[in-house]
């Protein structure tokens, strides 16, 4: 089954227009051949409390579709590595011409100049070396004029100027090579090209499947939407920052909400909202960036970057060190506790174990260590989880210096509350999101993939890489509904209503092959 399919999607909600590139920053309209193309950024997957952007290959969060000017149909999606800067139509030929890029924050002018065939849709980078594009026009045929920053800090320095114009003449623009272009120019006095992005839905971190079939979302500068059974938004409660986190209550009467202003700032607003009619109560506004972590039973914990952790409705205060977002996130669905990342070592990221609110003493205790192999003595990354027959699945990474290395993502299996591992799946990409089924884990990857797990053994029972009308999406949330619903959020801010392939758990393959 390793091959299989593990979902389809039924149902997607927060369509529109040009969905899949996100916040949209240049149009280009092209008479000949009656395409749009559009260039957005759907943002890096991190907020202040928790990220998912590692990867052991090239992570592209920018999009350029190509639209059917009468249907505003996608009919092509290239993923990019830096901001679109620039777009071009060939004046004859099938092809359109990309330009992306930025300035690293530090020395280098980064980006690429990219050729998109219209017939074939096969994207090329051009450019012998990363150069940032910020304008383009076709002369002729044969011939691009382009505006490219120059490489480094250095070179400004020099020149006075951090653009160069550039004619790039190619014989052939179909028949061109990935990285044969080598380019010099002559350095021009800038022109500002200010984008003033058209915002649009983007980055879904939150989503959850009520028992009467309404769902609810939290995303970029929507703190909590709802949506009916039937695909209507019934409600929505906008936000000026992010929704981050999203957590129901057992009786599902009300949803605890995790606000995030952004990085000017960087404050968090945690508040209730009644399911009803999307009425919102406040419950706590902090001057610094926090998550919120729940059990089972309801209760609520609020755990800032810096200073003690809050617990409701105790109001008890736990002291668990400094948080960061790379370490500490521990999100562990059903958990018959909270649950908490703490370092035990000299600084917060070293030595991390898992522990566990005690309401009864009103303090945390140590259960296990992060790390389930101490010989291997590695520094481990938090990460989402599903507290399940008895044992914590959850995602991890291992730092290294270097990055995320294949195969240093992991799920893992820990028998409750020894810390055991009973079992170790590896990944090349980091799990964004998790829940299960029955006795099916699902896994989400940035990637865009999808791997169900079986949760007893973790074999692999299927994997899929993640599609919407036909272009990949990144799921960013999940959220299990049985016998067969899923859930999930994506990178672009849709929510897709999936039914799962893979229903059919580990007892029931065992007393079949019996």
């Amino acid at each position: 089954m390793t091959d299989s399919e593990v979902l389809t999607v039924q149902q997607v909600l927060g369509d529109g227009r040009f969905a899949e590139v996100g916040d949209v920053r240049l149009t280009e309209t092209d008479s000949r051949t009656g395409h749009v193309a559009v260039g957005g950024a759907l943002g890096r997957p991190l907020w202040a409390g928790h990220s998912v952007a590692s990867s052991s290959g090239p992570t592209a969060w920018n999009r350029v579709g190509v639209y059917r000017a009468d249907t505003l149909e996608c009919v092509h999606l290239v993923r990019l590595y830096w901001p679109v800067n620039a777009l071009a139509f060939h004046p004859e030929l099938p092809i359109l011409a990309i330009g992306s890029g930025s300035y690293d924050g530090g020395y280098f002018y980064e980006g690429e100049l990219t050729v998109l065939d219209l017939e074939s849709g096969h994207a090329t980078s051009l450019l012998k070396d990363r150069r940032e594009v910020t304008g383009l026009r076709w002369r002729d045929r044969h011939t691009l004029d382009a505006k490219i920053s120059v490489p480094t800090e250095d070179d400004e320095n020099e020149l006075g100027t951090t653009t160069m114009d550039v004619a790039i003449a190619v014989p052939d623009w179909r028949a061109a090579k990935a990285r044969s272009l080598q380019v010099n120019g002559v350095a021009v006095a800038p022109t500002a090209t200010p984008f003033a992005p058209e915002k649009r839905r983007r980055q879904a971190w939150a989503v959850a499947a009520l028992s009467d079939g309404r769902i609810l979302a939290s995303l970029d500068r929507v703190a909590v939407e709802c949506w009916s059974a039937t695909g209507e938004r019934e409600w929505s409660v906008p936000a000026s920052g992010v929704g981050c986190q999203l957590y129901v209550d057992p009786a599902e009467n009300t949803a605890v909400l995790n606000t995030w202003t952004g990085w000017t700032g960087s404050a968090s607003t945690v508040e209730r909202v009644r399911l009803a009619d999307g009425h919102v109560e406040p419950v706590r506004t902090l001057d610094r960036p926090a998550v919120v972590v729940t059990d089972e039973t309801g209760q609520l914990a609020i755990r800032p970057e810096t200073g003690p952790t809050e617990v409701l409705p105790s109001d008890s205060r736990v002291e668990l060190g400094r948080y960061d977002l790379i370490n500490h996130f521990f999100d562990i669905r059903r958990a018959p506790t909270l649950l908490f990342l703490q370092g035990m070592g000299a600084r917060a990221h070293e030595d991390k174990w898992i522990v566990a609110f005690d309401p009864t003493r009103q303090r945390t205790e140590r259960l296990f260590p992060l790390e389930w192999d101490a010989a291997q003595g590695r520094q481990l990354f938090g990460g989402p989880g599903v507290f399940v027959d008895g044992s914590i699945v959850h995602a991890t990474a291992v730092h290294n210096g270097a990055g995320l290395l294949p195969g240093n993502s992991c799920v893992v299996r820990r028998s409750y509350p020894d810390g055991k591992a009973q079992w170790v799946f590896t990944a090349d990409h980091q799990v964004t999101a998790m829940d299960t089924i029955g006795c099916t884990v699902y896994v989400a990857f940035n990637s865009g993939e999808i791997v169900a797990l079986d949760a007893t053994d973790g074999q692999l029972l299927g994997r899929q890489h993640l599609q919407v009308n036909g272009h990949p999406v990144v799921p960013l949330s999940m959220s299990a509904a049985a016998p067969n619903r899923l859930i999930i959020g994506t990178l672009d801010g849709r929510v897709l209503v999936c039914d799962t392939a893979v229903r059919e758990s580990y007892a029931t393959r065992a007393a079949t092959a019996q």
